[in-house]
């Protein structure tokens, strides 16, 4: 494929995904970001792919963008998201246009040429995770004993006790995600929008993992749990001597 018909399958794929938003709008589906990114062959470092790319629906630091309904990319392991992209643009992922963000992104990880999808994974593995906001806010209405017992059960096996991922696996670390993020994956595999294509594996899996989330109060649980497993963001705190700045 030269690049002048990459380009061309970028800005198809991207006008096809934006009017799948645009359709599903009303039902509560977010816009797509104004303006969209542009892969050419003049990119070639990671950084500037992600920031002419990834940044604009990613955030510039990776952190993900609830209003697009993105998620946090930054930092995370260079293994897990080569196949995640792989599987975009081999339709694993990305194939429902029900599923307008994951149909856009399919066709920009099909513009990329192998070297810049390798450069811009480089990149972004080596960003700093991200905090999720709203961290230190759990919901209400979450139990964080009893999502801890349904985390162990369900899930630890697989993504470890720490949430941190587990890459004999192929499992993604939890810990850095949003909680929206956390949530709208998990209904995605239960109403077949993902894990669903022969050869997905650990789709595969997953679809069997969430089955066993009984309602919508053990998935609040969970997520919250989850939460707590991050790193809390430093505070600075009055020290005790005018020279140590003290933190929790």
């Amino acid at each position: 494929m030269n690049n002048k018909t990459r380009t061309s399958l970028l800005l198809t794929g991207l006008g096809l995904g934006m009017a799948v938003v645009a359709f599903s709008g009303e039902n509560g589906v977010a816009p797509p970001p104004a303006a969209a990114p542009v892969v050419t062959a003049t990119m070639k470092d990671g950084k500037t792919i992600f920031q002419n790319v990834c940044a604009a629906c990613h955030g510039p630091n990776g952190e993900g963008k609830a209003e697009l309904k993105s998620p946090a990319i930054a930092g995370l392991p260079d293994w897990y998201a080569k196949h995640q992209l792989a599987g975009f643009r081999e339709g694993r992922r990305g194939h429902d246009p029900k599923d307008a963000q994951s149909f856009m992104m399919a066709a920009i990880a099909k513009s990329l040429s192998p070297e810049q999808t390798q450069a811009v994974i480089e990149h972004a593995s080596k960003m700093q995770p991200t905090t999720p906001a709203g961290i230190d806010h759990a919901p209400k209405d979450a139990d964080l004993d009893e999502g801890r017992l349904a985390f162990q059960e369900r899930c630890m096996e697989c993504h470890r006790y720490n949430a941190s991922g587990e890459i004999a696996f192929g499992s993604p670390p939890l810990i850095g995600q949003q909680a929206w993020y956390l949530t709208e994956q998990i209904h995605k595999f239960k109403d077949g929008r993902r894990g669903t294509i022969k050869g997905d594996v650990n789709g595969a899996k997953m679809i069997l993992s969430s089955s066993f989330i009984e309602d919508e109060k053990m998935l609040r649980d969970i997520v919250a749990y989850i939460l707590t497993l991050n790193p809390q963001p430093e505070t600075a705190v009055k020290a005790d001597s005018p020279f140590e700045t003290a933190t929790r």
